[in-house]
């Protein structure tokens, strides 16, 4: 098993026991993969050899790949356990989401939210994107690679989805926006951000304009991103421009706020 330097590095928790590990599973809730437990037995934490995984999905690292640095390992107060501070301070609310590997904001999780057998999911809290990367821990580990070439992409590819999936996507939108609460529309934009450019200004369209201030909060999340600069080609400045002016004037303080503070990074951006 080549994943890991020969000397141990500061990841390293020392050999894995049985008490430490009933304990960290107790206190996160979960039952750990048997695949990611037999890694620890070998090695409890460590830098890896091959730090990419794949994705046709673009990110906040590259077009093509997200970015694996080291591996958690299972300490008593820190490692694996870490995942309980970094949810706090990171905004992640979902407890079924397990960090196994952290490059602030972004994170490597195992997901628990739709099945007890988790998948391996990439989340980027501040560009509010998420991606599945493997449909288990063992394929994610087998999946990693030591070097792929970045591909040079201006904006997300249209190509990936038939239009009998994109207007599935609208249909859900269209409910989401109805009938879900604030929370729950935030959650369905996130899966939207891994989908194409069209459905996503679709959904900001619909979010600016919902009944709900909160929902313009969630929405500012992605849009300060934009003013910054980030996602450049999904959003244009023009429009950019007045759905912040017209969320600087929301019920909502926070996203009120949030926009006024996007919108002096806009101009500033664009030396206005």
């Amino acid at each position: 098993m080549d994943l890991w330097e020969e000397e141990f590095d500061d990841n390293f928790k020392g050999e894995l026991n049985a008490e430490t590990l009933q304990k960290v599973q107790r206190e996160l809730q979960v039952d750990l993969p048997e695949s990611y437990i037999n890694v620890l037995n070998k090695r409890n934490g460590f830098y890896l050899k091959k730090k990419y995984f794949p994705t046709s999905i673009p990110n906040s690292w590259a077009n093509n790949s997200v970015y694996v640095d080291a591996l958690y390992g299972i300490g008593e107060d820190s490692g694996l356990i870490d995942t309980i501070y970094l949810r706090k301070e990171w905004g992640i609310r979902s407890k079924k989401l397990v960090i196994i590997s952290a490059e602030a904001p972004a994170f490597i999780c195992l997901d628990y939210r739709r099945r007890k057998n988790p998948i391996v999911t990439f989340i980027d809290v501040e560009a509010n994107q998420e991606i599945n990367l493997a449909k288990d821990f063992e394929e994610f580990m087998n999946g990693l690679v030591e070097e792929i070439k970045e591909e040079e992409m201006d904006q997300f590819d249209d190509s990936s989805l038939t239009r009998q999936q994109i207007e599935e996507y609208y249909s859900k939108i269209d409910h989401g926006m109805i009938n879900g609460k604030p929370g729950e529309i935030d959650q369905l934009f996130i899966k939207i951000l891994s989908t194409n450019n069209e459905l996503i200004r679709y959904m900001v369209e619909k979010m600016r304009h919902h009944k709900k201030p909160k929902v313009q909060y969630y929405l500012m999340t992605f849009l300060s991103e934009c003013a910054e600069g980030n996602n450049k080609g999904i959003i244009e400045d023009d429009y950019l421009r007045e759905v912040l002016n017209e969320i600087s004037n929301s019920k909502n303080k926070d996203a009120e706020a949030l926009a006024i503070y996007s919108l002096k990074d806009l101009n500033k951006r664009l030396n206005i």
